[in-house]
């Protein structure tokens, strides 16, 4: 969306702002695009976990990236605000889905002394991302002297590349042994451990019976069983789990805070505000977000080892 909000032919679609200019003048409509599907993520966080635990994560990522490629399509049709608010909300509940089973499918395949690393690359591919998108965005400031619908439509649309590739692949994959012991189907968690861990010798075992065992003690996850966790309801799990869900929850705000999110999301605005021209708007982006790749390169290598 940072590339999107620096084309003219968007200001213009959207009424946000003048044409050929692209000088955005309703910045409180312009942030509430941007915004809205944040909430959209949000809903989505709470139906993946709630899906993850009850059709697998395997199939809760194949709905997700479902949803993430219908809303990435609207996006890129966009034929005014409220068309591409709705889209962001949908494209936004199967991001936010996709982002709160990922995580835990790498984590629950991984071994414990790479854990950190496995969860370091999901990142590292974010940020590739996220790189790439603004890479084509300084491509295609030079059609049309920017002036083109393809400069923004095309990068709306490039995100269901990777949904399409993530539907046709993720069927490939197993389900994760603690999803599969949780439904009792214990010899599949069996085969899929000693698969993933290349051997079934003891420590393999060990592990294989350690996940039945806390598989027989889990319960699924549901809005309402965070709420009771977030409240301090629920003192039957471990003690002060109330206090570490809120550490987890201000440490996600604070991260937030220190600005990233509004520099991938409003980089050329940023540049623009601060006198550069449209090329080299786009180009330091590109720019900034690829450093963004190296930053994280270096904490997946070290988190294992620092703590």
């Amino acid at each position: 969306m940072g590339g999107v909000n620096a084309a003219p032919d968007y200001v213009r679609e959207v009424s946000i702002g003048e044409y050929p200019s692209g000088t955005v003048t309703d910045q409180t409509k312009q942030g509430g695009i941007i915004s809205i599907y944040y909430l959209g993520a949000l809903f989505g966080c709470f139906l993946g976990g709630w899906a993850g635990d009850r059709i697998g994560r395997i199939n809760g990522l194949f709905f997700s990236a479902i949803f993430a490629l219908v809303g990435g399509a609207l996006q890129a049709a966009t034929q005014g605000a409220t068309f591409i608010l709705v889209a962001r909300v949908i494209t936004g509940v199967g991001t936010g889905a996709l982002t709160a089973i990922t995580p835990v499918y790498i984590a629950e395949t991984s071994r414990a002394d790479h854990r950190g690393s496995f969860l370091g690359y999901v990142f590292i591919a974010n940020y590739l991302g996220i790189s790439v998108a603004y890479w084509i965005s300084f491509g295609l400031a030079f059609v049309d002297d920017g002036l083109s619908a393809v400069r923004w439509r095309f990068l709306l649309a490039f995100q269901c590349f990777p949904a399409i590739i993530l539907l046709c692949g993720i069927k490939l994959l197993p389900d994760s042994p603690r999803y599969l012991a949780s439904v009792g189907r214990y010899e599949e968690a069996r085969e899929v451990l000693e698969h993933v861990r290349g051997s079934a010798d003891e420590r393999v075992q060990r592990e294989f019976k350690e996940i039945c065992a806390v598989s027989e003690e889990a319960t699924r996850t549901s809005p309402a069983e965070f709420i009771k966790v977030l409240c301090g309801l629920d003192k039957s799990r471990a003690p002060h789990l109330g206090r570490r869900a809120w550490l987890c929850i201000w440490l996600q705000v604070m991260a937030s805070w220190t600005g990233v999110t509004a520099v991938t999301a409003y980089s050329p605005v940023l540049l623009s505000q601060a006198g550069y021209s449209s090329i080299k708007q786009n180009g330091l982006a590109g720019g900034l977000n690829t450093i963004g790749i190296v930053g994280t390169i270096i904490s997946a290598q070290i988190v294992d080892r620092l703590g």
